[in-house]
């Protein structure tokens, strides 16, 4: 999934670009950081919990490239993927929704967890996994804060060049 942000006027980057280069990627930077950590804290509190692992792989990191500033958001577990765009149907490893089973059925019993899971296994092998989309739900709720964000980037880059002109 990818967000990519269009502010109506770009000159003013372009603008502090070329007058203070600095001064405009310092902001750029600072404004991916505010905004990448928000869609972070975000897709984390929309990814369902079952031990909190899939969530806490969820980490943020910006760069400036030669292309420009680059906020990325994403997630080391495997998982995530299909908890986002849902699975077609195939026959899952029935030991790997045990722990499924203990933490969101609560049975505990080890045959009996054993056996819902390979039920479980074979609805899934039937139906497949719905879409969950944490990160799609995260971005529709954070896209408006995060253009905000940059405009007000583009805001005190103006501000920095009237100043530095007068």
């Amino acid at each position: 999934m990818k967000l990519t942000i269009s502010i109506g006027d770009l000159q003013q980057f372009a603008r502090g670009l070329r007058e203070a280069p600095e001064y405009t990627e310092q902001q750029l930077l600072a404004a991916a950081h505010e905004a990448t950590l928000l869609v972070q804290r975000e897709w984390m509190e929309n990814m369902p919990r079952v031990s909190g692992l899939t969530a806490r792989s969820i980490t943020s990191d910006v760069a400036s490239t030669s292309t420009g500033v680059l906020g990325v958001v994403s997630s080391s577990a495997p998982n995530a993927l299909f908890l986002e765009l849902g699975t077609r149907p195939h026959m899952p490893p029935v030991a790997a929704i045990e722990p499924w089973v203990r933490a969101v059925l609560g049975i505990r019993e080890p045959k009996e967890a054993k056996r819902v899971a390979f039920l479980v296994a074979r609805k899934i092998a039937r139906e497949g996994t719905p879409a969950r989309e944490p990160l799609g739900k995260a971005i529709a709720v954070t896209e408006a804060q995060v253009l905000m964000m940059f405009e007000r980037a583009a805001d005190r880059i103006v501000q920095n060049l009237a100043g530095a002109a007068a």
